[in-house]
């Protein structure tokens, strides 16, 4: 009997050496922006937010918020329109993010786009309803890599209502002193109801960065 239960205490302090060590093997951080300072910091990694293929801070619309727009100076809602083909829609001016890897190691970074449920319309349009209410699935949601400019030819393309999660980015890696930029459309397909007027989508991104030691890799 006694040797028995020295044999469980070895297998239970090994199971908790094997949770420990696992643990201290990843790190991972998480932030969730709205798009409205123009750099934030997640652990090692900057994001910083634009419209256009540059990334500059003074861009007119950098840093803002995905379904709304600058205008005057103030952000108000943006309309998201049905379109023919998805190669029509791609033709808009996309939303731009860029990811840089501070760090001393490789990351693995996931993001999601999720609707800012908070979000409340100006009194103008206080008789406006969340598109997500009726129509999630009408709501199409592409990205591409634009490394090297906007690329409207290598998008990954899902409906907002099948997403995984609200995954838009999957573990994709970005190497120390590194950095990648995406592009971002939201629009409705062909299909989309008429009744779909006076609705809004605005929604924020959240990211999730993952690395391994280097004694792991």
């Amino acid at each position: 009997m006694k040797d028995s239960k020295s044999v469980i205490f070895v297998l239970i302090s090994l199971i908790i050496v094997i949770v420990v060590s696992i643990s201290l093997s990843y790190s991972y951080f998480v932030v969730t922006s709205n798009g409205k300072d123009n750099i934030i910091s997640v652990g090692d990694l900057d994001v910083s937010f634009c419209e256009d293929e540059s990334c500059k801070s003074n861009y007119s619309n950098f840093g803002k918020v995905i379904g709304t727009k600058i205008v005057n100076g103030q952000s108000v809602l943006e309309n998201i329109y049905p379109y023919a083909t998805d190669g029509e829609a791609l033709l808009k001016d996309p939303y731009i993010f860029n990811i840089k890897n501070n760090g001393s190691l490789d990351t693995t970074i996931t993001v999601r786009l999720i609707e800012d449920k908070d979000y409340t319309p100006s009194s103008d349009k206080e008789q406006y309803e969340k598109l997500t209410n009726l129509y999630a699935n009408y709501i199409k949601v592409a990205v591409s890599n634009c490394d090297n400019g906007i690329d409207r030819t290598n998008v990954t393309i899902n409906r907002y209502g099948s997403l995984n999660n609200n995954v838009i980015i999957d573990f994709d890696t970005i190497k120390s002193k590194e950095s990648k930029t995406y592009c971002l459309w939201t629009y409705l397909d062909s299909k989309t109801p008429n009744d779909v007027q006076n609705t809004y989508f605005v929604a924020n991104l959240s990211f999730k960065a993952q690395y391994l030691p280097e004694s792991t890799n």
